[in-house]
């Protein structure tokens, strides 16, 4: 690998961490490029600039290679909201810090939606079938990320505290019920 390319993930690596842990408007290029052990200069170099850093620290956000791959996605995303939560604190997946950090920021919350929509909601769609594929995709992201805040974030009793097996149960049957949602205006 070329010191460039070396560089350059330095500074992913430390944005990420930053960016998705404290806010985009909380962080300053200096900090970054501090906790990168490089010059500054060298995000215009590589980023444009501190917004331009931000949306490369996106990349990859919102993908999961073991759902993508996955024939059975549906029960590899519920098996994966059952996993253990991390044992050195709980702490939170980075895309769901990225959210609480980010997404209500006026100048990067555009561009977490956009990021969210395209590797995540644009893939649900191409592998839903049937009516009201948008809708459904739509439920699913948020039955989803409110399993994971609930579980995670939140350490709400009933799911924090369940064994993997009754998450497993909790989460998938959340996730099939989003993608089966009917989508009439009927009782």
């Amino acid at each position: 690998m070329k010191k460039s390319d070396i560089t350059r993930e330095k500074l992913l690596l430390a944005a990420r961490d930053a960016f998705w842990t404290r806010g985009y408007s909380n962080v300053s290029l200096r900090e970054i490029s501090a906790a990168a052990g490089v010059d500054v200069a060298l995000i215009s170099r590589y980023f444009g600039s501190k917004q331009g850093l931000f949306e490369a620290s996106l990349d990859g956000a919102f993908y999961s290679e073991d759902v993508a791959l996955s024939e059975d996605w549906l029960n590899t995303t519920a098996r994966l909201i059952s996993q253990p939560v991390d044992p050195q604190g709980g702490v939170v997946p980075d895309p769901i810090r990225l959210l609480l950090s980010n997404a209500a920021d006026p100048e990067v919350g555009p561009l977490i939606r956009a990021q969210f929509e395209a590797e995540f909601v644009s893939w649900l769609c191409e592998k839903l079938t049937g009516e009201h594929i948008r809708e459904r995709a739509a439920l699913f992201a948020a039955a989803l990320l409110g399993l994971v805040l609930a579980r995670k974030a939140l350490g709400l009793r009933g799911m924090a505290d369940a064994t993997p097996d009754e998450i497993y149960r909790q989460s998938h049957y959340m996730l099939k019920a989003a993608l089966i949602y009917p989508g009439s205006d009927e009782d």
